[in-house]
């Protein structure tokens, strides 16, 4: 698997990536939810050209085909700290979210130098907020009623994790999960 950065992607991969962002199972976990179109796809993209508070990367299948997204987003190099997310096609699961995971945050304690990383998931996502706290993520916070989706209001959970807590807990986590890290060959390609 390739994790490409979105500005040295083809236009038919991040078409493919509109494609998936318009996945209703992809934006029902997401706080936005109504149906992008190309222009505003596009005006995203060009919103990300030498933005260095982002770092967007395409999650490429070995054909190359797209699978998903991982964002690192307000990177804030006076405090240290980022925001981040993720989402996979619904085709692309068996612990590859887990890898991601993992290399993810290597990525931003490692190369990135960051000391802290947070992310936020809607109360109807339990799932994701479980896989995050086996990843040394927790919950700093619960903001209830916080949003609109299909109708209803929802809550978000506030998740953290810091280098000192990943750095103490990664190889536990490593060996967990050594089995799919062995599955799933990863590679980050340099940004420009």
């Amino acid at each position: 698997m390739l994790l490409r950065p979105i500005g040295q992607c083809t236009a038919s991969q991040t078409e493919a990536l509109r494609g998936l962002r318009n996945h209703p199972a992809i934006r029902g976990a997401m706080y936005t939810d109504h149906i992008i179109s190309e222009d505003e796809h596009a005006r995203w993209l060009s919103g990300l050209v030498g933005d260095e508070s982002r770092r967007i990367f395409v999650v490429l299948a070995p054909e190359m085909e797209v699978a998903g997204l991982v964002s690192v987003t307000a990177i804030d190099r006076i405090h240290l700290r980022a925001d981040w997310a993720f989402y996979l096609a619904p085709e692309a699961r068996g612990g590859l979210g887990a890898a991601l995971e993992y290399h993810l945050l290597e990525f931003v304690f490692g190369d990135l130098g960051l000391e802290k990383l947070n992310c936020e998931v809607l109360e109807t996502n339990p799932a994701v907020v479980r896989m995050h706290g086996k990843f040394l993520f927790q919950e700093e916070g619960f903001r209830r009623s916080n949003l609109v989706k299909a109708g209803v209001r929802v809550g978000v959970h506030f998740l953290g994790l810091t280098r000192e807590h990943w750095l103490a807990g990664r190889d536990s986590v490593r060996a967990r999960i050594q089995e799919i890290l062995d599955r799933f060959d990863i590679v980050l390609e340099a940004t420009d």
